[in-house]
């Protein structure tokens, strides 16, 4: 009964999101640049008021600007987790992929950074 529910609701999903019209923007911990020294993709724990992002996938949010609180795991020989909160300005239509600069490779202090935005592929060009 499940699988028959979820193969039903699966093209209603769908459907919903090809036709969103109202621009947005989209934030990750993922790295995009893999050869940066020092450099380590972080989980967004929340962008304004939203909170619990999963997996590290882009999440779509509103345009504007945000408070971006992430968190890192351990790097080099620093063990535990260290949250970072800044702010950004999110123009629609873009993907941000926000990961941890770090300032050697023992330290445990980091900096969040903007490893690379890109467009994002038919966002709010849909015209009724």
């Amino acid at each position: 009964m499940r699988i028959r529910l979820a193969l039903v609701a699966l093209p209603a999903l769908v459907a919903g999101c090809t036709s969103m019209t109202t621009p947005w923007s989209e934030v990750t911990g993922e790295r995009f640049h893999l050869t940066i020294v020092d450099r380590e993709a972080v989980s967004i724990v929340s962008v304004g008021g939203t909170s619990g992002w999963a997996g590290g996938r882009p999440t779509m949010v509103e345009p504007g600007t945000h408070r971006i609180v992430v968190e890192t795991l351990s790097h080099g020989r620093s063990r535990g987790v260290r949250t970072h909160a800044f702010t950004l300005t999110l123009a629609p239509c873009k993907r941000y992929y926000v990961n941890a600069q770090f300032a050697g490779p023992i330290g445990a202090s980091f900096e969040p950074v903007v490893d690379e935005v890109e467009s994002i592929a038919g966002c709010g060009t849909r015209k009724d």
